[in-house]
């Protein structure tokens, strides 16, 4: 195969993408264990949309601001991730018109469609500030899945 036809291979295959809109799938495994039992469950949601985020927060930091936006309604998961405890407001540094959520290091906020749970966010996002009161540095993982055309 050529250079040429491989490009237009791949151009062709972006395309079909496009056209027939593919999804994208989000896997979460969860599990539970203790002396001689455990339980896995392999969860995968798809959708059209993701937008992500790898984020280092340095130490005693206040109102470390990502721009990223989030449309609730179009929201299928949300996972979100920090080595370090953090606090992170939505749209305000004071959560004005958005949303506090807390989270313990290593201990990830895990939110789908259909999991049983209310979804952490109640209102759209367009920016999100994070406090990180530590004297290290924190590393943040935002995944979201968004279903781009409901």
């Amino acid at each position: 195969m050529t250079a040429v036809t491989l490009i237009c291979a791949t151009a062709f295959a972006v395309w079909l993408v496009a056209l027939l809109g593919v999804d994208i799938g989000h896997t979460l495994t969860l599990s539970w264990a203790r002396s001689g039992e455990s339980i896995a469950q392999t969860v995968t949601i798809e959708a059209d949309g993701e937008t992500n985020r790898n984020l280092t927060v340095p130490g005693s930091t206040t109102d470390f601001r990502t721009n990223i936006s989030i449309d609730v309604s179009e929201l299928k998961a949300l996972y979100i991730h920090s080595d370090v405890n953090i606090t992170i407001e939505t749209n305000a540094t004071d959560a004005t018109g958005g949303n506090t959520l807390t989270l313990l290091a290593n201990k990830p906020l895990v939110w789908y469609v259909g999991c049983g749970l209310t979804n952490p966010l109640t209102n759209d996002v367009t920016d999100m500030y994070i406090t990180n009161g530590t004297g290290g540095s924190a590393t943040v993982r935002i995944r979201t899945l968004i279903d781009e055309t409901p």
